[in-house]
């Protein structure tokens, strides 16, 4: 921690975030932990209080129901593991973008996010699938504002379209299909992507 003086004394600051980030880390962590050992149902606040080592009272402070707890932590995780990448084209990006997704999907917490999709689907939680559906297109605004600056994309392209049309093949042979992403199978992927939405001459 750093220190500062005062009249010849040290005197401790606190960190930035400090107790409040530490103990939101330690909630993220053991909800991501419980989906992987138990899924959604070993997602009770107070398993998860449990495992991050707080209090219940903490969970209902920060959310009215597990689910906003649940989908604030695979936020937070999308955000760590789905880095901004600026490679100097959109393929580089999409094609950077995608294996991160390869790596998650290939993790054994891949096929747990997917059943909390389900669920979600399935209207277990109104209106979170769309505030996580929105922060990932959030995050990926700046590669499609590259790609439209490049003129690599046209400036109406459909953002939302153009990383549907990305994901899907990478979630089908994952989830569906049951086999390994190759390197070589999201490098396809990508060059199929570009071809597609190359603006027309």
């Amino acid at each position: 921690m750093p220190e500062t003086e005062t009249l010849g004394r040290p005197v401790r600051q606190k960190r930035p975030g400090g107790r409040t980030a530490d103990v939101t880390r330690r909630i993220h962590e053991a909800v991501l932990e419980l989906l992987v050992e138990g899924g959604i149902d070993a997602c009770t606040f107070q398993n998860i209080a449990n495992r991050a080592g707080v209090e219940r009272s903490t969970l209902y402070r920060r959310s009215p129901d597990r689910w906003t707890t649940i989908i604030d932590a695979i936020i937070e995780f999308a955000r760590r593991e789905t880095a901004i990448h600026d490679t100097g084209s959109f393929r580089g990006d999409l094609a950077a973008t995608l294996h991160n997704l390869a790596k998650v999907l290939n993790d054994p917490l891949g096929p747990a996010l997917i059943t909390v999709t389900a669920a979600l689907q399935g209207g277990a939680a109104p209106g979170q699938g769309e505030r996580f559906w929105a922060s990932r297109m959030e995050r990926l605004g700046p590669t499609f504002e590259r790609a439209v600056a490049r003129g690599e994309l046209s400036a109406d392209a459909d953002q939302e379209e153009i990383f549907s049309m990305a994901a899907g093949p990478i979630y089908f042979r994952r989830l569906i299909a049951s086999k390994p992403i190759r390197d070589a199978w999201v490098e396809k992927v990508a060059d199929e992507i570009c071809k597609r939405y190359r603006p027309k001459a």
